[in-house]
C-alpha cells in the first residue's frame, strides 16, 4: 500500500477548503465584472426595445390593412352573388369604415356623403332582436326601409381603425385628395369596382396603400418607401 505524504494530505485538506475545486486560483466574479456584464444587457436591451416597438406598428399596420381588404372582398362577394352595389365607407374624420348598400348613400351639395344605414353595434342586435328574425330568413324589410340579409350583421357598422394608425389620403372617382370627411369604394354585381385608393399611416410614418382596380375589383396592399411616399407628395408623420 502506497503510503500518503503530508504534501498529498495538505493539497487534499486545501482542496475540500475550497469546496471541491483542484484549481489553486478558481474564484466567483468580481463587482466590476458582474457590473460590466448587467451594463451589456442593459445597452442590448435597449437597443432592441425600438425595433421590437417598429415591428409591432408594422404588425398592426398590416393588421388594419388587412381587415379592410378582408371587407372589401366581402362587399364585392355580395355584390355578385346578390345582384346589387354594395360600397365599402371610409370616415377619415372617425377613423372608421364599414359596409353598406350603393342605394342607401345620400350625396349632398359639396360633397357630402351620408349612409342612412350607419348604426352601432347594439342598435344592430336590439333591431333584429326585437324584429325577431332568425339566421334562417334570407331577408327582412326594416323600418328604415332597407333589406336585412345575410350581411345584416354587419351592415352600417362601423369598424374603428385601431392601433394609432390614420387614414392619411383617399383618392376616388369623387375626389383626388380627400383627408377628411366621408367617401367610398362601390363593388358592381359584374365583378367591377370603382377605382380607389387609401393611405393608411402609422406613428413611425410607415404608409399602406390600398388599390381597388376597376376593371377587376381586385384590391391590392403595398407598404410604401419613404422615396415613394416623397414621389407622391404624402406627408412622413414622426412619432414625437
Amino acid at each position: 500500500m502506497r503510503r500518503v505524504s503530508g504534501k498529498e494530505r495538505h493539497g487534499e485538506a486545501a482542496t475540500r477548503r475550497r469546496g471541491g475545486f483542484p484549481y489553486p486560483h478558481a474564484r466567483g466574479f468580481t463587482l466590476i465584472e458582474l457590473s460590466i456584464v448587467i451594463f451589456i444587457i442593459l445597452m442590448m436591451t435597449s437597443a432592441a426595445v425600438p425595433w421590437m416597438k417598429t415591428f409591432s406598428e408594422s404588425t398592426r399596420l398590416r393588421t388594419a390593412s388587412r381587415s379592410i381588404r378582408s371587407l372589401m372582398n366581402f362587399a364585392q362577394s355580395c355584390a355578385i352573388t346578390q345582384r346589387t352595389e354594395y360600397v365599402v365607407l371610409f370616415d377619415a374624420t372617425q377613423n372608421e369604415y364599414w359596409l353598406s348598400l350603393l342605394e342607401l348613400l345620400n350625396e349632398e351639395s359639396g360633397g357630402t356623403v351620408t349612409d342612412s344605414s350607419r348604426t352601432s353595434l347594439s342598435e344592430s342586435i336590439d333591431f333584429i332582436t326585437s324584429s325577431g328574425l332568425s339566421e334562417e330568413e334570407e331577408e327582412e324589410e326594416t323600418e328604415e326601409g332597407y333589406t336585412l340579409s345575410r350581411t345584416g350583421g354587419i351592415l352600417g357598422i362601423p369598424k374603428q381603425i385601431v392601433g394609432s394608425i390614420q387614414i392619411l389620403q383617399m383618392i376616388s372617382p369623387r375626389n383626388s385628395a380627400e383627408i377628411s370627411g366621408v367617401d367610398y369604394v362601390t363593388f358592381y354585381p359584374d365583378g367591377t369596382a370603382e377605382d380607389f385608393e387609401i393611405y393608411l399611416q402609422n406613428n413611425s410614418g410607415r404608409t399602406s396603400l390600398l388599390t381597388v382596380e376597376e376593371a377587376t375589383g381586385r384590391i391590392a396592399i403595398k407598404e410604401l418607401s419613404a422615396l415613394e411616399m416623397e414621389e407622391l407628395g404624402l406627408e412622413i408623420i414622426q412619432e414625437e
